[in-house]
């Protein structure tokens, strides 16, 4: 007895399930006798691309009227079907690809048909063919002879030349949904006399992933069990899959939580026989099924997690499918089913915590008091601006700055840690970064930019190892007025005698011209010189003085003052 998918092969147009796109257009070719010369099937394995280039060779020398052609019962639809009609040819172009064997296939072409007004050549898995084959076909894809029909079939239509595929009809197959396999495979149970249960049904349908070919493989091996009828536990047992509901209170333990049991749940299942790839895709499916079921599209278990969750788990499942295809054991299966678990129970933000007060304000003792001033007038109501407001959430408004920068401006700026502070944003670069701080500041316009349009603040460069220098003598408050000259008339006032003042000691005097406001920012510069930072990281120390060198002094007489 031959294979249950050749025996259910349809022999007629309504016998194919779905793809009533490429039906009604064909059917309708037939019946006026407009069919082209050649034709391009392409789609997925096991939807009816060769079955359908079946039924138009059984077209072409069909003995009924135009209307019911093919009618699958006549000597020529019967040839078709058995494969034994001289003028339908069907190739393998996977193991006949080279030139010899496009050259025979020429030679056979010129031949006029024999039973059939036409001869048809089908080509199945046309991609595989080579270049030179493909090349020695062109001339008569051209010009065919008109007692000719070229039929290709492939699942890979990106890898046919243009020079074929601009000189074919392309129908593109789609996948056929569970509905229509669990239908398919129903009446094939009723043909054969058997009886089997729906959900099996369904489960033969979801695993055959659209192909029909396939879901009459799988059919066959439940119908060789002798088993009259055939239930889920035994499509289970058959097919080597975990019983569904033992899986379905995997995920339901998952989604509350209780991820002792889902785990205790795995490992008895993995020591039953079962391996972890086929174990957690199934939990997958599962956790798919409840999530449709949340949504109103199908029936699944009932699971304690909302769509978020069971979606944050879902994508933790597919990411750990490539572990699984390195190593399948029980660490892999565990360490999936704790990743769903971690990613399904973070998904919910959690609630935001009251903000933190803000700092003291520092003391500083050389800054005078602040001064009274007369309250400020109540603020008048702002109108109501349609506008959208700006987002709040900093992470998301420094990613989008960051993206809009060049990627060498990124790498520097990257570093720094922000945070809002009044009414800017202050951008603080640790310690160690350095360098980035100093580059950053070079393109301190264009971070300011990026920063109004997309938080409408200003923004501040702060880098921690870099102390606050102290102003200079353009940024210190200028002198108190001197006192009025006296009149002429004044008597002077009576001075006590000064002693002579006698000149400062070298050191002092160097120090005083140190400290003086125009040479502080050199002091600076001086302590913050690479060379010197090195110097004190290299020999863990501190610079203790700084003086400036009189000229013609001798560089090791050390500082001034000195013995």
């Amino acid at each position: 007895m031959s294979a249950l998918y050749r025996r259910a092969r349809p022999v007629t147009f309504d016998a194919v399930v779905g793809q009533e796109h490429v039906k009604e257009v064909l059917q309708n070719a037939i019946r006026t006798d407009r069919l082209a010369q050649a034709y391009l099937f392409s789609g997925p394995r096991g939807v009816g691309k060769t079955t359908t280039a079946r039924l138009i060779a059984m077209s072409v020398g069909c003995q009924a009227a135009p209307e019911a052609r093919p009618c699958g019962a006549c000597e020529n639809c019967l040839a078709v079907r058995d494969g034994r009609h001289p003028d339908v040819l069907e190739i393998d172009a996977a193991s006949n690809n080279s030139v010899e064997d496009v050259r025979e296939l020429r030679e056979r072409i010129l031949l006029a048909p024999i039973q059939s007004a036409r001869k048809v050549f089908i080509l199945d898995e046309a991609h595989m063919m080579s270049k030179s084959a493909f090349n020695a076909l062109l001339k008569t894809l051209e010009e065919p002879p008109p007692h000719v029909i070229f039929i290709f079939a492939t699942t890979e239509p990106e890898r046919m030349p243009p020079t074929i595929l601009s000189r074919t009809q392309h129908f593109r197959f789609r996948r056929l949904t569970e509905e229509e396999i669990a239908g398919k495979l129903q009446q094939i149970t009723r043909a054969e006399g058997l009886e089997i249960a729906p959900e099996a049904l369904a489960l033969v349908a979801r695993m055959a992933d659209g192909a029909m070919r396939d879901a009459e493989s799988i059919l066959d091996r439940l119908l060789a069990l002798g088993k009259n009828p055939v239930t889920l536990a035994d499509a289970e047992a058959a097919l080597g899959l975990p019983p569904q509901h033992r899986i379905q209170q995997l995920a339901e333990a998952l989604a509350r939580g209780a991820i002792e049991q889902a785990l205790a749940e795995a490992r008895q299942l993995y020591r039953e026989g079962y391996s972890a790839r086929t174990l957690t895709e199934q939990v997958a499916e599962a956790l798919r099924s409840g999530l449709y079921a949340r949504l109103g599209l199908g029936s699944g278990p009932d699971l304690a997690a909302n769509e978020a969750q069971v979606i944050a788990a879902l994508s933790a499942l597919d990411e750990h499918a490539e572990r699984l295809l390195r190593r399948d054991n029980p660490f892999t299966l565990e360490l999936g089913l704790l990743k769903a678990y971690r990613a399904m129970h973070a998904a919910s933000p959690p609630e935001a915590a009251p903000p933190a007060p803000p700092p003291p304000p520092e003391f500083d003792p050389t800054r005078s008091p602040p001064r009274r001033r007369a309250p400020d007038p109540p603020p008048t109501p702002a109108p109501n601006d349609p506008a959208p407001q700006r987002t709040a959430d900093l992470t998301q408004a420094w990613r989008a700055i960051l993206a809009q920068l060049k990627p060498t401006l990124r790498a520097f700026v990257r570093e720094a840690r922000p945070h809002l502070e009044a009414d800017r944003l202050v951008l603080v670069f640790p310690e160690p970064y350095r360098f980035h701080y100093e580059n950053a500041q070079r393109h301190e316009a264009t971070i300011a930019q990026l920063v109004q349009q997309e938080l409408g603040l200003e923004v501040a460069l702060v880098h921690q190892g870099t102390p606050a220098r102290k102003k200079k003598a353009a940024d210190q408050p200028p002198p108190p007025p001197a006192d009025p000259p006296p009149s002429p008339d004044a008597e002077p006032p009576e001075t006590p005698p000064q002693p002579p003042r006698t000149p400062p000691p070298p050191e002092e005097d160097a120090r005083a011209t140190l400290d003086a406001p125009e040479e502080e920012a050199q002091r600076e510069d001086l302590l913050e010189h690479p060379a010197v930072r090195k110097l004190q990281q290299l020999f863990k120390a501190r610079v203790k003085q700084v003086w400036r060198e009189p000229e013609g002094a001798d560089p090791e007489a050390g500082p001034p003052g000195e013995a």
